[in-house]
């Protein structure tokens, strides 16, 4: 794609040296604690997963020096809202280099990505914000606003299963998510490759981010997971999943388990709204957030359901995040 301002500038995939280039300058913002070499790694891995080579573009606004003026990632996904499917686009990491910043030039980009977005077939656009939503609400996103709840666990003499912790996700917890998932009004839609990709990021946030305690909680006795940052003091949630018929009591049959070898003392992460309705979480408090603000828009008349959803029912989990 070709835009004119006041050079001619490209919007294209990024080559490997391109991308470089931008993943050195935007370290500075995204890499804290890790060096260069370790964040470059860390983003190849993902860019060159099998998932992603089909799924996943890290776009460059370019000019015919090679001159990049800005730079986006795009993740192609399917979700299901209700009983219909629709083709979603995740935006992320969008960076302009210091010398292009305040000149448009990420407007630019976003105006010409979003019709191309949509000449692809793409009926929802998502992103995560963390300069707030004045910004993006100019290409038609729109907030929906979020509150983290942080529970306390209540263990009332609770039976506990055998619990595997594993440094993995093994390929039959997509069949627990998916049934967890069928009641569900908005549902981010997993294949084998991308379950693999979530599975091999686990290993790759411990490498390369040091998250040491991110682990798999699993109880196959239960056929129940937590994805989970394992900390004495709190879990981080990032994904659960169960096929059990009470997802609820299979849920804190698991934390019981954990509570007696970890003693945490609180529960956190972007949790799904049921999680407030179980006897054994009690709110403590509600964390309004303030970082990764989640905004969203209909590119379609169809897509435009998304509107009648409340910020609750959009279960976006933190193993999803891009």
């Amino acid at each position: 794609m070709e835009i004119m301002s006041p050079k001619a500038l490209a919007l294209r995939p990024g080559t490997d040296r391109e991308i470089l280039a931008v993943l050195e300058q935007s370290k500075s913002v995204w890499g804290h604690g890790i060096s260069l070499e370790e964040y470059v790694e860390y983003h190849n891995l993902i860019r060159n997963h099998p998932w992603s080579r089909k799924n996943f573009q890290h776009l460059v606004l370019i000019d015919d020096q090679g001159e990049i003026f800005s730079s986006c990632k795009v993740y192609h996904h399917r979700v299901r809202i209700g009983s219909e499917f629709f083709p979603l686009a995740g935006i992320g990491a969008v960076f302009t280099p210091p010398p292009y910043r305040g000149l448009n030039y990420a407007s630019q980009m976003l105006e010409y990505l979003m019709d191309e977005i949509q000449d692809q077939g793409f009926e929802l656009a998502l992103l995560f914000t963390d300069i707030g939503p004045e910004f993006y609400s100019r290409f038609g996103f729109r907030l929906f606003f979020k509150s983290d709840p942080v529970y306390l666990f209540e263990e009332q003499g609770r039976a506990s299963p055998e619990i595997q912790i594993l440094n993995h996700l093994p390929a039959e917890l997509m069949e627990w998510d998916q049934a967890y998932d069928q009641g569900r009004n908005f549902v981010i839609v997993k294949n084998p490759e991308y379950f693999q990709l979530l599975s091999d990021r686990m290993g790759w946030h411990q490498k390369f981010l040091g998250y040491h305690d991110q682990k798999a909680a699993v109880s196959f006795s239960d056929q129940t997971y937590l994805w989970a940052d394992l900390s004495r003091w709190r879990l981080t949630v990032r994904r659960f999943g169960t096929r059990a018929s009470d997802p609820a009591l299979a849920l804190g049959r698991l934390l019981a388990g954990l509570k007696a070898q970890l003693g945490f003392n609180s529960i956190s992460g972007w949790l799904p709204a049921e999680f407030e309705q179980y006897p054994f979480l009690r709110l403590k408090e509600s964390e309004p957030r303030t970082r990764s603000l989640m905004m969203l828009t209909a590119l379609t008349e169809r897509a435009d359901k998304i509107y009648r959803l409340t910020p609750e029912e959009i279960q976006f989990w933190l193993a999803d995040y891009f």
